[in-house]
């Protein structure tokens, strides 16, 4: 999208700068991105999530430093950097780590490659890319010294892809600064004003008593907010079971499912497309393609999960009894992100839940709670974030709003509402704020092949800029 030539010399001053700093600031991205900062168990006191998150922090808070910024890690769990003086204080939060990459990538996952103007890796567009995006602009309203009346700060996330426990740390446990007014380039242009509610629920029931052909062991999907992309089953038995098994698998034919014979039993793996858990409908479900094929042999298992799974797993949530909508942000989407049998010999189902900003996870459990026990399914823990919902006239909104238009032109496009989970809802007065603009090819999220194409980056620089500014001014 090409940004209007701004009227104000100040805003001027401060797209000249992103445009004689582009090469600094895409080499800085590149850096971060060849960091696989997925979350790891605990790498020490100071890295709660892993080696690779701590140092994809560590390199974010060391270029700040050298940038001009005042840091601060935040015991691991998160860190932020800011400029300027005031009592009161505005704030961009973006995030550092990124969801498993996933296989069907053409370009390689972390080597942060540029091909026709976009940059390829995992975290490119969600969300390394937006968050070095509001840092330079940041910089850049630093180092053009525009008068300003509030500080401006830039927090940076450790674990917002599986639970938010960085945010939690920050605000709750280390009683960091709440900002006045926030916003987080954790989703697209003009800027979202509602999320749906998150919830992740686990179900669980015991597995039968083993027949002449039995499942062994069966998993599928990495995390919750993931369609999964490969699931797999092992199977032993008598050989009469095995062989009869190994003949209806030949009849059976889905392009997505391979089984292979091994001197231990029968190997059967699904593979799907992955996409964002928020939009389900955009994937394959392997776990749903396993089960389909699995439900053509004569197993014990098939009345305990299997029907389950192919009667039940719908983008909707129909078959779940919670099918809900409303007119703020929509319908609700369910994704059977993971599949695992457990040691306690017992099969789990992990659902990702987005439902509307006008229910409840009260009204959501109550809906879903007859079908779990007609099948004698046992909720056995769940998470949830509350939905976001901050009125079109109130600030940041008005303000961020008008910035987006003026630095674009764009008056038609309106701000919208999404089912992907943001730190704008942990955060006062805050709503999500770019950086994907309405005619962009970026992303797409959580799918082989993310990108962030360089002009989305520098023009969403600019926009940040202007809006810190405008807040802080």
């Amino acid at each position: 999208m090409q940004l209007n030539i701004p009227s104000d010399p100040k805003i001027q001053q401060l797209h000249d700068w992103i445009d004689s700093h582009a090469e600094e600031m895409i080499e800085a991205l590149q850096g971060v991105l060849r960091i696989p900062s997925l979350e790891a168990p605990p790498a020490g006191v100071y890295a709660p999530f892993g080696a690779e998150v701590r140092r994809s922090l560590d390199y974010t808070l060391d270029l700040c430093a050298k940038l001009g910024f005042r840091t601060k890690d935040v015991a691991g769990f998160a860190g932020h950097a800011e400029f300027g003086e005031g009592d009161e204080m505005v704030a961009g939060l973006g995030h550092l780590d990124v969801v498993p990459e996933g296989d069907g990538w053409r370009h390689a996952p972390y080597g942060a490659e540029i091909d026709a103007g976009f940059i390829y890796a995992r975290g490119s567009s969600d969300d390394k890319g937006p968050t070095y995006a509001a840092l330079f602009g940041a910089k850049a309203l630093m180092d053009c010294a525009l008068p300003l009346k509030r500080r401006v700060r830039l927090v940076f996330g450790c674990n917002e892809e599986s639970g938010f426990q960085c945010v939690h740390h920050y605000w709750e446990i280390a009683k960091e600064e709440r900002p006045v007014y926030a916003f987080t380039p954790d989703a697209g242009f003009p800027l979202i004003y509602a999320e749906k509610g998150i919830a992740n629920l686990i179900l669980e029931k015991s597995l039968p008593v083993p027949g002449d052909l039995r499942i062994d062991h069966a998993e599928g999907g990495r995390r919750p907010n993931m369609v999964p992309d490969y699931a797999e089953a092992r199977l032993s038995g008598s050989e009469a079971a095995q062989l009869t098994a190994v003949r209806r698998l030949k009849r059976f034919w889905d392009k997505n499912v391979t089984f292979e014979v091994t001197d231990t039993g029968i190997i059967v793996k699904a593979y799907g497309k992955s996409a964002h858990g928020s939009t389900p409908a955009n994937g394959e479900n392997a776990v749903v393609h396993l089960a389909r094929a699995l439900k053509t042999l004569d197993l014990p298992d098939g009345d305990v999960w299997l029907d389950f799974v192919t009667d039940t797993v719908d983008p909707t949530g129909a078959a779940l009894g919670i099918a809900h909508s409303d007119s703020v942000a929509g319908a609700l989407t369910s994704n059977l992100g993971i599949l695992t049998f457990t040691e306690r010999g017992t099969v789990q189902l992990t659902f990702n839940i987005r439902y509307p900003v006008t229910w409840s996870i009260e009204a959501l459990l109550s809906a879903n709670r007859p079908i779990l026990e007609e099948g004698g399914w046992t909720l056995t823990e769940y998470h949830d974030q509350p939905p976001l919902y901050v009125p079109l006239d109130e600030e940041p909104v008005k303000t961020l709003l008008k910035v987006y238009r003026e630095a674009t032109g764009d008056n038609e496009s309106q701000p919208g509402t999404m089912g992907g989970g943001t730190y704008a809802r942990a955060t006062p007065h805050a709503v999500a704020y770019g950086a994907g603009f309405p005619d962009s090819e970026d992303g797409p999220a959580h799918e082989p092949d993310e990108r962030f194409a360089i002009e989305t980056y520098l023009n969403a620089a600019k926009i940040y800029a202007q809006a810190f500014y405008e807040l802080a001014k």
